[in-house]
């Protein structure tokens, strides 16, 4: 059984295996996730800083992290995987986060519904009712809060309520 072999030791509660499953699966949203199947949020964040921080504020078993540092690889990430939310910096190279938003609503895609937590510093703040009218799902300041965010992701997402956000 997964788990008691030597060539998979830290497979015990099935991460390699609910990721290898989710790398195979075709992209598209997966709104019906089950309870015991992996949250996958991407990360599009392009201050190593932040994204360390966001990292550490993920870290659970029931959350595989994919970070990416601009908006054109965040989109072209979610052509390729499925993902359950975006973590979206406004300042992002090549495609800024507002680009990425209008791209992300008009694409005709399975995905084109995910939710979308835009990560906003003191600089976009006043912005955020325009970037929610845009397609934008809720949002955070930055600095970044522990207690905050876990209140925002749960609120998308509410399987991840005893996730140890």
């Amino acid at each position: 059984s997964v788990g008691e072999t030597a060539e998979e030791p830290f497979d015990t509660f099935g991460p390699m295996s609910a990721i290898r499953s989710a790398l195979d699966r075709p992209a598209n949203h997966a709104a019906t996730q089950g309870p015991h199947d992996f949250t996958r949020i991407l990360v599009a964040e392009n201050d190593p800083y932040h994204r360390r921080v966001l990292r550490v504020l993920l870290a659970s078993e029931r959350i595989s992290s994919t970070e990416v540092e601009d908006g054109q690889s965040a989109i072209d990430l979610l052509a390729l995987r499925s993902f359950d939310l975006v973590l979206l910096d406004m300042d992002l190279p090549l495609m800024n986060g507002a680009e990425v938003i209008r791209w992300v609503r008009r694409s005709a895609t399975p995905w084109s519904d995910i939710p979308i937590l835009g990560l906003l510093s003191d600089r976009h703040r006043h912005e955020a009712g325009k970037l929610i009218s845009i397609g934008m799902t809720d949002w955070t300041a930055k600095p970044l809060s522990r207690h905050h965010l876990a209140d925002k992701i749960v609120h998308l997402l509410p399987a991840l309520y005893d996730a140890g956000l």
